[in-house]
């Protein structure tokens, strides 16, 4: 045997370190198989762009949620960034060049030029030298979130309006008493929308009890300053254009003597010591 040929020896080294090798590469690219299969199996977007921000790779759900047939692959980030916010872009870019990392909240344009808002966490992709070669990026679509959020918010008004109109009903009590006569007691504090609360329940109820005398009670207000006086007043003017009667009844000795030295002009409202008392005189007026 020339000393040139190989030995049988060597030949089967070589075959073995062949057979490991390929072994090493069958085994490879199972690994990329599985890890693309997880990629592209993902509920959420993957992107590879360049350091420019130039796509190079979407998976699925990207592609899916972009409805661009290929991902937008080609596309720099500044194509499919809505307009308002393509500023934000070069500062991002940055942040993950410098420090590695970046997360925040855009809206994308998906093929069709809807938008749709995303979670975006960015992360830099660096080759053995630690050079940058890539960055690549987890998408989260939050348009159902939002969508949830939003119809959240809208139940919540509901809520509040409801909660609002209940406690307009008891915080300003229209009762009818007796044939066209009504009595509304005030117990608590009146600001200025309490006191439009009174005016608009007062000339509602009016109009619909077809009543001409309405008794206000306001045993219940312990404090009574120029904004009360002033409400109450408008309030018996208003009253009084509807062609109807306001008794003012409940007037404690502090709340006299408070309107007597802020000077209101209360002379046109007639006024009795307690309910029962305006009551019995609405009833009196009737009857003649």
């Amino acid at each position: 045997m020339s000393a040139a040929q190989p030995t049988v020896e060597a030949l089967q080294r070589q075959v073995a370190a062949l057979q490991s090798r390929v072994a090493e590469l069958e085994q490879h690219e199972q690994g990329l198989q599985v890890f693309k299969q997880t990629i592209d199996k993902a509920p959420d977007g993957v992107v590879v762009t360049t350091i420019t921000g130039q796509l190079t790779y979407a998976n699925t759900a990207w592609i899916r949620m972009s409805a661009y047939a290929d991902g937008g692959l080609g596309k720099t980030l500044s194509d499919i960034v809505v307009e308002d916010e393509r500023e934000k872009l070069p500062m991002a870019i940055q942040q993950v060049m410098s420090q590695g990392f970046w997360r925040g909240e855009w809206n994308y344009l998906r093929a069709d030029g809807a938008t749709f808002p995303v979670q975006i966490s960015a992360f830099v992709i660096r080759d053995d030298q630690g050079q940058p070669q890539a960055i690549t990026a987890m998408v989260r679509d939050l348009s159902q979130q939002r969508q949830a959020e939003e119809e959240r918010l809208a139940l919540q008004e509901q809520v509040i309006d409801a909660q609002r109109a209940a406690l307009r009903e008891v915080s300003t009590p229209l009762i009818p008493l007796a044939d066209d006569v009504v009595v509304m007691p005030l117990v608590g504090a009146i600001d200025s929308a309490r006191a439009q609360q009174i005016m608009e329940v007062l000339l509602e109820g009016i109009a619909e009890y077809q009543a001409d005398t309405v008794l206000l009670d306001i045993s219940g207000v312990r404090v009574v300053d120029t904004q009360v006086a002033d409400a109450l007043l408008r309030a018996a003017r208003a009253v009084q254009l509807l062609g109807a009667q306001i008794i003012l009844t409940g007037i404690s000795a502090d709340v006299a003597q408070t309107i007597v030295h802020l000077g209101a002009d209360m002379g046109r409202i007639m006024t009795r010591a307690n309910l029962q008392e305006g009551l019995r005189y609405a009833l009196e007026e009737r009857a003649k």
